[in-house]
């Protein structure tokens, strides 16, 4: 069909009639003069109320950014603990944590509701037994790499109305409390949930919320910039660390080695700056909450897969982190896993130490996405399909070596 070439030769831009007299000009600026002047000589009178609704609901002050989650969503539909509904949170008038307990920043958030349990707990008797079932607060366990196979917590997560899952994500930690859904911002680049990045959204609505207020914040001005000081500066710490896990090269790995140690360096310094065994002297803050999970991967992960220690040298280091290991709070959050847990997680080991470098096997050889494939089609709770792919792999490779195979790398 040939083009309709008259329309194509039309211009895009149709000619204003500007062929206007001189008259017709003069009573259109009149007209347009006299309105301004109408419009600025108003008295000043609020607008009049219309019945007319916004298209998009405000949200009242005391709802979370996030939003709140619906009762039937919760479970809470029908009262606390109703004959045939799964998937409820455990009491509605409690918060309720769900959260992964190998994941550093649940464990920001675990240790501060935990240090609101236990805030009239002596902190100085390491041989105390600690209750095990918190009064204050709940939780629930998450496994984000079975989320396909829907466990309790990832049913409940992915039936949570909000902005906080408007994507389809699980991401852990959130806390449910009075209705509204409030979670943690990830500051770190990758998907693993292992970079703390500073953040401390959860930690201080936890100590400005529940319990006793503003008890983990220096009560003086000066003390609490330090504080915040030291959550900035420690900030990098996790990045460090996670990079020197997953660096598959050794000239790398010793180049972060060398960059972690001198960190450290300065984390002791700082533990120098004030008299007590907390980062801001005396008192027990978020500063120290933010910097504990972290070295408590370096301390552990780091010499199991990058012979990495912490040297005695530096002692003010090493007791801080003996001053805060026997706090009851930290007690309770890396003691042995609970049965939930075993019955939750895709991991086998029950000690805290071996859970820990379990976890984090698949990290050390930069196979997260390995990891996740396996678990998406063959994973379940209390079984490590990893590592099963693993001992498969290094089974190989030594039949390979043991016949001198050409197509393989011995590494």
């Amino acid at each position: 069909m040939e083009p309709n070439t008259k329309d194509l030769n039309e211009p895009l831009i149709q000619p204003t009639n500007d062929d206007l007299s001189d008259e017709e000009f003069h009573d259109a600026v009149e007209s347009s003069s006299a309105s301004i002047s109408s419009v600025l000589h108003q008295p000043n009178t609020p607008p009049a109320k219309t019945n007319q609704t916004p298209t998009k609901e405000a949200m009242s002050p005391g709802t979370s950014f996030y939003g709140k989650a619906s009762q039937l969503s919760t479970g809470m539909l029908f009262g606390p603990s109703p004959r045939g509904v799964v998937d409820s949170i455990p009491d509605p008038s409690k918060p309720c944590l769900l959260f992964n307990d190998s994941c550093p920043i649940s464990e920001c958030a675990y240790i501060t509701l935990l240090e609101k349990e236990f805030e009239s707990f002596p902190t100085d008797d390491s041989n105390e037994e600690l209750p095990t079932n918190p009064q204050l607060f709940t939780v629930i366990h998450v496994c984000e790499a079975l989320a396909k196979h829907d466990d309790s917590g990832s049913r409940l997560l992915k039936k949570i109305r909000g902005k906080a899952f408007s994507n389809g994500s699980l991401e852990i930690p959130v806390l449910l409390h009075e209705g509204n859904i409030l979670r943690e911002k990830r500051l770190g680049s990758n998907n693993n949930n292992y970079e703390v990045g500073g953040s401390l959204l959860l930690p201080e609505y936890i100590d400005a919320a529940i319990g006793t207020k503003n008890s983990l914040r220096p009560n003086d001005s000066v003390t609490l910039y330090n504080m915040n000081l030291f959550i900035q500066r420690h900030s990098q710490l996790s990045g460090l660390f996670f990079q020197l896990l997953t660096s598959q090269y050794s000239n790398e790995r010793l180049k972060l080695s060398k960059e972690l140690l001198n960190f450290l360096k300065s984390v002791d310094d700082d533990l120098q700056t004030f008299t007590g065994p907390y980062l801001c002297g005396e008192q027990f803050t978020l500063a120290d909450i933010c910097l504990y999970p972290i070295m408590e991967r370096i301390a552990v992960v780091l010499p199991s897969y990058r012979d990495f220690w912490i040297p005695p040298s530096l002692s003010h280091l090493l007791c801080w982190y003996a001053a805060v290991s026997v706090r009851p709070s930290v007690r309770v959050a890396t003691a042995d896993r609970s049965d939930e847990s075993m019955k939750t997680y895709c991991f086998e080991r029950r000690n805290r130490r071996e859970y820990l470098i379990e976890v984090y096997e698949c990290h050390s050889r930069n196979e997260d996405r390995v990891f996740r494939d396996l678990n998406d089609t063959r994973g379940s709770a209390g079984y490590n399909i990893y590592r099963e792919y693993v001992d498969e792999e290094l089974r190989d490779r030594r039949i390979c070596e043991a016949k001198s195979c050409q197509k393989c790398v011995i590494s």
